[in-house]
């Protein structure tokens, strides 16, 4: 048996009615955790070292119109390259922002 890969689209993903209605159910129902065994200190020191270096901000060049730095910096001041850091981030998780530029 071959692997099966799916991509969902988490902004345009739609549950069914039927879906919904059996969540709803079970929102009141307590969670049974005696079948997940507890980390041990180590684990817990791997995961947060393994956060950690996923946080960790990489140096990247990027060649733009000297108007459009003149741009950004004149419209956000102090803390512009974050603002577009952000913005290069959530167009990520907008495919049509992508579209449009492609």
């Amino acid at each position: 048996m071959g692997i099966v890969r799916r991509v969902v689209d988490f902004n345009n993903f739609q549950l069914s009615e039927e879906s919904l209605k059996r969540m709803a159910a079970l929102k009141d129902r307590p969670i049974d955790f005696s079948d997940i065994p507890e980390l041990t200190p180590e684990e817990i020191t791997e995961i947060r070292a393994q956060r950690k270096d996923d946080q960790k901000k990489q140096m990247f060049s990027l060649r733009l119109q000297k108007g459009t730095i003149k741009g950004w910096r004149r419209t956000i001041g102090e803390g512009y390259t974050t603002v577009m850091a952000k913005l290069l981030e959530k167009a990520l998780r907008h495919p049509d922002w992508l579209k449009e530029c492609l």
